[in-house]
Order: C-alpha cells, then structure tokens, then sequence
C-alpha cells in the first residue's frame, strides 16, 4: 500500500510537471498564438495611423473580434533588430516596399500566404513573395502659382530640366530613389527603358541641374514651404504634400504627368507571433473598398486598380488617378531599389559633396 502511495505521488508530480511543461513559458511571447486574438501592428504615425485607424484597424477588430495595438512610427533598424534577437514584438510592419525587398531577401520577414491574401486589382509591381502594396504617393512637379500658369509650366522632366526656358531655382529631394529615374526621364530615356538605371547617365543628367537646385530637401514638408514663399519656383515633391498646400490655400500646384509612384507595403516580421491573424489582416486591408476609404481620408493612393469605382472624381483628380490615359505615370521599381538601394545612395551622397 505504501509503495502505491509513493508511486502515485511521484506519477501525480510527473503530470504536473509535464502539463507546466506544455502550457507555461519561459520566454516573453511564446505562450502567444493565434487564437490571443490580438495583433501588434506598426507604421507612420500621426494622420497615417489616424486614418488606417478609422478604415481598416478598428473594422477589423469588430468584425474578427481582435484586439489592434499600434506602434509608431515605423523603424527600419528596430525591426531588424526584433527579428535578430528573437524578441516577438511585432505582427505586422507598414514600410516601404523598397525596404520589404531588402529585408525579404535578407531573411527577415514571413512569405505572404497568397491563399488567404486576395490580390486581385492589385499590379504585380507592388507585390513580392514578402509583401502587399498598401498605398501609393508620387513624387511629382511642384510649381509656384506666381511663377507659372496652368498651361505654361513644366509638364515634364526634361522640361523641369530646361533652364533655358524656365531659370527659376529648384529643389529635389536628398534622395536618389526618384531623383534618378527623373533624371533619365530628363536626358530622354523612355519609361519602360528605365530599369536597371543607367547610373552614369543619370549623374550626368544631374550635373546639369545642380547649380539650379538651391536645396536638397530631407522631409517631405520642406519643398512646399519653399514653393510658398518664393523661395524656389519649381520642386520635385511628394504629391500628397503639394495637395494639403494647396488645401491650405498656398500659391502651389502640381503636374501629375510623368509622377513617379512609389509605394508602401504590409509585411509580416520573421517568426511573428500571430501570423495567420495577419494574413487575414492584409487580406482584409488589401479590399478595393478598405483602400478607397483610406484614400479619401488622406492623400494617398490605392494600389488595388478596383478601389477606383468607389473613389469621386474629385477625390482621383486629387490623387492624381486619370483612367483617360491623359497623364503618364512611372511606377517606381522597388525590387531594383530593394538590391540596389544602399550601394546607389552611397554613390549619390558622393556626388552631392563633389
């Protein structure tokens, strides 16, 4: 009876300890799983947030019965540094697709499930294996009212190169993502000839316009305010920046001709702890509804071609969405960008100094 007794006390400590086993946790976040019902999601901030907010995060969680926790803004080096130290923090990442590239190829993000994530509408030029365009924004030509008229203004790169015709200072942005590809636009390379970039052209293009551009802006609010108050009369400038200028009844406008379109993406860290939650997350956002009621909140662009049917005509005139083929726009090819970007910048910020 007592060798019963014993047995069955060590049998019972036995069960305890495996059940501990199974269901506790020595780490942070491995005692996470999908059925937490709760997603971390990070990206830009401010009116960003505010409007993902509105159209996208809190529908999600009524309709999933989910819990959202926004982290902003989006750090590049702090996912990266997530990943690599296996501190589960985050779900899912709003970055630019350039970035989902690199840190795809770099390891550090899950490969979509494209069984879950409807694409349809969406151009393959915004989706990789690692990531799903969200939106869009261009990079455009910026005049000052009082400089220009409506129909007499750049409405291309190579005139925004002529300095001949219009002598006014310029600014472009610190950045060659856009920069080059204008530049090549500028010295006549066809559109669909742009890629891989002809480097060299392309600095040589820029040397042409350097002693014209009287800055070279670093964040995107600089350029309209130089616009404004005379300071330059042309900029190569961010779309939805141009807009709210205007909004705020600034002498500035824009020509959406020859925009180029970069955009933004969902990605899904490395290891996340909630990654079928976020699959359904992207695919919920990715819907041509979802996109368009993000974009009338805020200028930008859907990159679901079907969010258009619910966009106003004010409201394309405003993103710069022309379906009558009278503008041409340049997507940006951020998989170049993504294997190229580093070695590309180091070159431009030499070029700069010289």
């Amino acid at each position: 009876m007592k060798i019963k007794k014993i047995c069955s006390i060590i049998l019972s400590t036995f069960l305890l300890f495996s059940i501990t086993g199974c269901g506790g946790s020595t780490g942070k976040d491995s005692s996470k799983t999908d059925t937490d019902k709760e997603l971390t999601i990070v990206d830009w901030g401010g009116v960003y947030s505010e409007s993902r907010k509105k159209v996208n995060y809190e529908p999600f969680e009524k309709k999933y019965g989910v819990k959202i926790n926004i982290v902003s803004p989006i750090d590049n080096g702090k996912l990266k540094s997530i990943v690599e130290s296996g501190n589960k923090q985050w779900d899912i990442a709003n970055v630019m697709s350039y970035f989902a590239i690199q840190a795809g190829n770099d390891g550090l993000l899950e490969k979509l499930d494209f069984n879950v994530i409807d694409t349809k509408g969406i151009d393959k030029k915004f989706i990789s294996d690692w990531s799903v365009g969200s939106d869009t924004f261009s990079t455009a030509i910026g005049y000052n009212k009082n400089d220009f008229s409506q129909s007499n203004h750049p409405k291309t790169w190579g005139e925004f190169w002529n300095l001949q015709k219009y002598p006014q200072a310029r600014t472009l942005e610190k950045d060659p993502q856009g920069t080059l590809e204008a530049a090549l636009l500028a010295d006549g390379v066809k559109p669909e000839n742009l890629y891989p970039l002809d480097l060299d052209r392309a600095f040589k293009s820029l040397d042409k316009i350097k002693p014209n551009v009287k800055q070279w802006w670093t964040t995107g609010a600089q350029a309209p305010t130089m616009l404004a108050s005379s300071e330059v009369g042309l900029a190569a400038a961010w779309n939805g920046r141009i807009v709210d200028g205007k909004k705020k009844g600034q002498p500035i406008e824009i020509e959406y001709n020859q925009a180029l379109v970069s955009s933004e993406s969902w990605v899904v860290p490395k290891d996340a702890p909630h990654k079928k939650l976020a699959m359904e997350f992207i695919n919920f956002a990715s819907q041509a509804e979802h996109q368009a009621e993000f974009s009338k909140l805020i200028d930008y662009g859907p990159t679901n071609s079907e969010a258009y049917k619910y966009l106003s005509e004010d409201d394309k005139k405003r993103l710069g969405i022309f379906t009558d083929n009278s503008v041409t726009q340049i997507i940006v090819d951020s998989e170049y960008w993504g294997k190229n970007y580093n070695k590309v910048n180091d070159q431009f910020q030499k070029w700069l100094l010289q």
